[in-house]
């Protein structure tokens, strides 16, 4: 006699209730917590970023240059201060896993400054008698190039946020305009003179330094967004004075940006 047959063997599977309810669980945990610890092998591995922000920090420094006058030593100081100004910023990279990837950008900070200039010169009749000069040599050129290489860690935060710090070696190109010389001009009896002119001159150096940051991207597709960046970078190079002597200048400092964001 025939069995009835059982066709509950030919209901698809199904997982239990209890094993959706715990993925659920976990998914709603990770969207709370605002991050996604990693991406998945279709993420973008190409993101390109350029912006227009501004140096924060100031730099300031004094040459004191000596010279013979008269048969005696003269010297001026010509000090300088350069001032924070706009900067401009493009980079891009690509990803090397889930969360890191590597990246190059350049930067460039250019500014028209002036050198105040306090100055000493001997009498040309009285021995050790010096007479001091004040002036101002304008429309000197601070024009830094930066190059920063850098490892990257993203932390996405949702689908259109995203989080990232870097870190990495700088490599500074530098043109500066410096003081080399001063004139002045005295009428007899000599006992004052006065600040005629300023002679200068450009130097151009290179030197390695480094840089530490962070950026956050919104994205309003899934390769167009806009983002903020802070950069702080630090090098330094000795530039020859008009003496002889070496001249220590720092570079970079604090920089914030904005702009546009892409990612393929």
């Amino acid at each position: 006699m025939l069995q009835p047959t059982n066709y509950a063997i030919f209901r698809p599977l199904q997982a239990p209730r209890h094993s959706t309810l715990g993925w659920l669980g976990t998914l709603v945990a990770m969207l709370c917590a605002g991050t996604v610890s990693a991406q998945p092998s279709s993420a973008p591995r190409i993101f390109l970023s350029v912006n227009a922000g501004t140096q924060m920090t100031s730099t300031s420094f004094v040459d004191n240059v000596v010279f013979t006058e008269f048969l005696e030593q003269a010297n001026f100081d010509a000090s300088y201060a350069i001032a924070s100004s706009m900067s401009f910023d493009i980079g891009g990279g690509i990803r090397t896993g889930s969360n890191l990837g590597v990246g190059i950008s350049v930067s460039r900070f250019t500014i028209h400054d002036a050198a105040t200039i306090d100055g000493s010169i001997p009498h040309p009749f009285y021995y050790q008698r010096m007479r001091t000069i004040k002036g101002r040599s304008d429309n000197l050129t601070r024009d830094e190039i930066a190059t920063h290489l850098s490892a990257q860690w993203f932390r996405p935060l949702s689908e259109s946020l995203q989080f990232s710090i870097f870190g990495g070696p700088t490599i500074f190109s530098v043109t500066q305009g410096l003081v080399t010389a001063v004139s002045f001009d005295h009428v007899y009896p000599f006992d004052t003179a006065t600040f005629a002119s300023a002679s200068t001159g450009e130097q151009a150096k290179s030197a390695i330094g480094v840089n530490l940051g962070a950026d956050i991207g919104y994205f309003f597709s899934d390769t167009i967004g806009i983002g903020a960046l802070v950069r702080f970078s630090r090098g330094s190079v000795n530039f020859l004075s008009a003496d002889g002597g070496d001249l220590l200048v720092n570079l970079g400092g604090m920089h914030l940006g904005g702009g546009l964001r892409l990612r393929f």
